[in-house]
């Protein structure tokens, strides 16, 4: 199964050398349906859809590059330049807490190693428990009770790092926004493409998304992306 996802990306990746931008983007979105969940495949597909001149989803797969990967400068410089093109789009609010707090842990370790380190601090924490208890009475308890105590600290750490968004862009040209989850109800907003924003909920084929400027309206879901979860056209 490696061999063969290899294999697909090695191919999409001499198609783009090539020039073939939207076969290569079939290839790349064909690893990232299959669950595939890499940074640098998402930074790939982003690079295409830049190509092909759809800024709004490069924005999107971005984004999503940048969740999983906050430092990659590669994927930072590209959505920078974008913004330069996107000189209408609406930038998002600000994360809320929890998001921008695992933002910060990734920054520093994936979701994995902040587990393993957890695991190794509680494992140390048994270790020296059991040493105390039948090899080692006057061990003092402070040490295998500060070990545990960080190792506790650190699977939330590991948890709250886990990717999580509620971050939506403007995949199609524009986007009219309404007061109310109706076509016929009163435009409030018209957003170009690339904009981007905070869902807040869903109804029935609608979006209720909060703007960086203090705004909410109700948007059509099909002219908007979900940076998470991820889901390939």
């Amino acid at each position: 199964m490696g061999a063969t996802l290899t294999a697909v990306s090695d191919s999409a990746s001499a198609l783009y050398a090539n020039g073939q931008f939207e076969s290569a983007r079939t290839l790349f979105e064909s690893l990232a349906e299959k669950g595939t969940a890499d940074p640098a495949l998402y930074y790939n597909i982003g690079n295409c859809y830049t190509r092909l001149g759809q800024f709004g989803e490069a924005r999107l797969w971005y984004e999503r590059s940048l969740l999983f990967d906050p430092r990659n400068e590669e994927t930072l410089h590209n959505l920078e330049w974008l913004n330069t093109r996107l000189t209408d789009a609406l930038p998002p609010p600000n994360d809320a807490l929890l998001h921008w707090i695992g933002h910060q842990l990734r920054a520093i370790l994936t979701p994995e190693n902040w587990g393993l380190v957890a695991g190794m601090l509680l494992a140390g924490a048994l270790v020296l428990l059991i040493l105390r208890k039948f090899k080692r009475p006057s061990l003092s308890w402070r040490l295998p009770l500060t070990l545990s105590s960080m190792g506790l600290v650190l699977l939330l750490a590991a948890q709250i790092s886990i990717p999580q968004s509620d971050k939506v862009v403007v995949v199609g040209n524009n986007s009219y926004g309404y007061s109310a989850p109706d076509a016929n109800g009163k435009r409030i907003v018209l957003l170009s493409e690339g904009s981007a924003g905070r869902l807040v909920r869903t109804s029935e084929g609608w979006f209720y998304v909060a703007l960086g400027d203090g705004r909410q309206a109700w948007f059509s879901s099909d002219h908007w992306s979900r940076v998470l979860p991820i889901n390939p056209h």
